[in-house]
């Protein structure tokens, strides 16, 4: 396995696994923190990006598919997170 697929892997299970850990141990407080989900809407659909395009170029090799196969699914958690943003920024989430 390729160096660069080897790291890219483990970017992807890393961001992954941040965003994980931010949506489960986030205390949700009344005093409605600082958003964090510009901060994983780009970084997920960056590392999306970067996935895409080295599984591509490197087709064939190991681990190659499941950069590919990693991507629309992290790029997917970045759409998801733009939107949770746009909601949390028009105030739609209050609890009246």
């Amino acid at each position: 396995m390729k160096t660069i697929i080897l790291v890219m892997l483990i970017v992807q299970a890393g961001i992954f696994v941040a965003t994980a850990a931010a949506i489960l141990f986030t205390p949700s407080t009344a005093g409605r923190p600082r958003p964090i989900w510009s901060t994983f809407a780009i970084s997920l659909v960056v590392v999306s990006g970067a996935s895409w395009n080295i599984g591509n170029s490197h087709a064939g090799q190991p681990g190659a598919e499941i950069l590919v196969y990693g991507a629309p699914l992290l790029l997917g958690m970045g759409i998801m997170a733009a939107l949770l943003l746009i909601r949390h920024r028009r105030g739609l989430d209050r609890l009246d």
